[in-house]
């Protein structure tokens, strides 16, 4: 699918700031469930709309992989479609959650978005074998246009053969190791923000 022509779900702002206080906070947050904000009135639009309209977020799941106390990590490559991320190290996994992601049958808007965490994880990485997954709060970032227009859902997944994951080159990711939160923490000039934050939860 065109990236300007996805449909990528969202929330309005306002619904999001009656439910996390307004205005939205910086940072990692704690607070609601993903079920209270998938309760709000939700919405698909086109992208290219959706990227340029503060007045929605988006909402992204972004999944953390541990195995014992370190965690996953990657850097993005050239081809990733934001500016803003290209050469940084990321702990997160993450993406849209698209229209198409409502074709089957569901009862839940739940649903759709889990069968999507699950299409990201599936389309990024090979042999992510998940044993523990627990979803932790969310991250959100205003210092930038990008961030405006995004809200990220941390899950943290358990692993047990770390050693069998592998990136997805035509995905334009990297594996760079297993770092321990002190190791992301002290390098976390190298890591996008969402990463920083999101290594607060843990």
């Amino acid at each position: 699918m065109n990236r300007e022509q996805e449909e990528v779900f969202c929330v309005r702002r306002d619904d999001l700031e009656a439910l996390f206080g307004s205005p939205l906070p910086n940072g990692a947050l704690k607070g609601p469930t993903i079920e209270d904000v998938l309760d709000l009135k939700t919405f698909f639009l086109p992208r290219s709309k959706a990227e340029h309209d503060p007045s929605y977020k988006q909402i992204i799941p972004y999944q953390l992989f541990r195995s014992d106390r370190v965690f996953f990590v990657y850097r993005r490559g050239e081809k990733i479609g934001e500016d803003r991320l290209i050469g940084r190290l990321s702990i997160g996994i993450g993406g849209h959650v698209n229209i198409l992601d409502t074709c089957r049958p569901h009862d839940h808007t739940l649903s759709f978005y889990r069968d999507a965490l699950i299409r990201e994880r599936m389309e990024e990485l090979s042999n992510p074998e998940v044993v523990r997954e627990v979803f932790l709060g969310w991250i959100n970032d205003e210092s930038n246009t990008v961030g405006q227009v995004h809200l990220g859902a941390v899950h943290l997944c358990d692993v047990i053969r770390p050693e069998e994951i592998r990136t997805k080159t035509d995905e334009d990711i990297y594996f760079v190791g297993w770092w321990t939160k002190e190791e992301i923490k002290a390098n976390k000039d190298l890591f996008e923000s969402w990463s920083v934050f999101a290594v607060e939860f843990i």
